[in-house]
């Protein structure tokens, strides 16, 4: 998901979009009014298959788009990662960097676009599940960092000179690095920053002045208690070493306290936003993810805002239905977006989308 004015751009796997029932035919990538939720009928970027990622450029010019897609309105050169016109869908052919394979996550760091995925070529050079290009050009980018295994979420802070990663990988580089990890961009190096999570790694997200990360987990490298699976943690993100926990909230079924998988993470001055197929939360402030919840667990049903000191659920709990519930968060200009595979959300039918307006 992604805004551009009054513009919100929501990717995903469908082919049609409509109140109830889709009523529109628009394939893996629409355009909708951020004040009515109506259609914006001049962006038909008729992606192929699967849209995981959206980014917009700086200047709201460009919107970048990342998944399993072959073309995008006939563009063949546009497979996997596209710069598209945020008024038509329009693919721009001259950019082609084509990855071999899904691209998971995007983000930007001045004139440099980062992927993440499961890919092990772009453009025919070996980037193995994380690539640097030009996000003007397309043309690959000197960093070969190389992910044994899926890069699935990428966050930059707002200095733009530390790239976060999380996914499922047990080294990145020449490093160890569990599931997360971060890449100090003008050197192009792993920091010596290492959570050393071994749970498999979903979301990374900043806080708006960067000093702390938000990393969320989902079943573990190990199917043992107290490994952080199923969970959300703060950590200081710029300690070298193994970073102090700063709260924990979460964990795994058959242990002490359980919540479900935590696939996505956002943060705002105000609120951590998570979402998944989560249920169950402390109350309570826990510093670790190996102990039990000190005080009493409350229902959030696959969404929940917490406090960024203190990683507590906030007042409220609008709630949203679904198996898997909700597969990503972002906060917009418009308010907190989420996505999944939710019949409902809030109360009423938002089918997988819904926008809380004012909220984040």
């Amino acid at each position: 998901m992604a805004q551009i004015g009054t513009t919100i751009y929501v990717g995903g796997s469908f082919t049609g979009v409509g109140f109830g029932s889709p009523t529109f035919a628009r394939a893996n990538l629409v355009a909708i009014d951020a004040t009515t939720g109506q259609l914006m009928p001049t962006f038909d970027p008729r992606a192929s298959d699967d849209v995981n990622a959206l980014l917009r450029s700086p200047d709201g010019t460009r919107l970048y788009a990342g998944g399993v897609f072959n073309n995008v309105r006939g563009c063949t050169t546009c497979d996997r990662l596209a710069m598209l016109d945020p008024v038509t869908g329009t693919a721009n052919p001259a950019f082609g960097p084509q990855p071999n394979a899904a691209v998971l996550k995007l983000a930007l760091a001045g004139n440099t676009l980062y992927a993440g995925g499961t890919f092990s070529t772009v453009d025919g050079r070996r980037r193995v599940r994380l690539a640097a290009v030009n996000a003007t050009t397309g043309a690959v980018g000197a960093m070969a960092l190389h992910a044994n295994r899926a890069v699935r979420d990428l966050a930059v802070n707002p200095a733009g000179t530390t790239l976060y990663l999380a996914g499922s990988f047990t080294t990145l580089g020449a490093a160890t690095r569990y599931n997360f990890a971060s890449i100090a961009l003008a050197s192009r190096t792993v920091t010596a920053w290492n959570p050393n999570l071994h749970a498999s790694g979903w979301g990374v997200a900043l806080s708006p002045d960067g000093g702390t990360a938000y990393l969320t987990t989902a079943d573990g490298n190990e199917t043992v208690c107290g490994a952080a699976h199923e969970s959300v943690i703060a950590m200081p993100s710029g300690t070298a070493g193994t970073p102090p926990v700063l709260w924990h909230n979460g964990g795994a079924p058959g242990c002490p306290f359980n919540s479900g998988d935590i696939n996505a993470v956002e943060a705002t001055a105000s609120a951590v936003y998570i979402g998944g197929h989560l249920t169950n939360l402390c109350t309570v402030k826990n510093t670790s993810y190996t102990v039990r919840c000190p005080g009493a667990l409350t229902v959030r049903s696959h969404v929940a805002a917490l406090d960024p000191a203190t990683g507590v659920p906030c007042p409220g709990t609008p709630g949203a239905t679904g198996v898997r519930g909700v597969l990503t968060t972002e906060a917009l200009a418009a308010g907190l977006a989420i996505g999944g595979d939710f019949a409902a959300a809030g109360g009423a039918t938002h089918q997988g989308f819904a926008l809380f307006p004012g909220t984040a």
